[in-house]
């Protein structure tokens, strides 16, 4: 999905070379070993001023460095310097179609992807994924995003 999918609505779009939420608790939610698809998603938190859920999807998944359950995100694509380094410590070749996705700024977390796309929307923790049953839904969805 890009930004461009989204023009027609009120759906705030946008594309950055990184995501930060640094007071979030993220969880592995669903993963697709048919689709090669790994969704993260941080809960509202009403109680700190966090209003709305913020779900993350990894397409095209070829490698997974990560825990379960993390707090705090700092989503960007790895350097070359650091793919080359994360790429020989774990012996990946990576497809140059595809990219390492840093996920902490204190930890080597990372996924090997395709570009994620990430939605921020009004769901509870039960809903189903944004990007399942909600896409272009302005009632739902606050606003949706590319890393570049």
């Amino acid at each position: 999905m890009t930004s461009k999918e989204f023009e027609h609505t009120m759906i705030h779009s946008y594309s950055a070379a990184s995501l930060d939420a640094p007071d979030r608790l993220f969880q592995l939610t669903h993963a697709s070993r048919t689709r090669t698809q790994l969704w993260l998603q941080a809960d509202a938190a009403p109680s700190i001023g966090i209003n709305h859920r913020l779900e993350i999807l990894f397409q095209n998944v070829q490698y997974v460095c990560s825990p379960f359950a993390l707090r705090g995100l700092s989503l960007r694509r790895a350097t070359q310097d650091e793919s080359g380094r994360l790429s020989k410590l774990h012996g990946l070749e990576v497809d140059p179609d595809y990219s390492i996705y840093l996920l902490s700024r204190s930890h080597t977390w990372f996924i090997v992807s395709a570009k994620p796309i990430w939605a921020e929307a009004d769901l509870s923790y039960n809903d189903k994924p944004v990007f399942f049953s909600y896409t272009g839904r302005e009632d739902v969805v606050i606003s949706m995003g590319t890393i570049e």
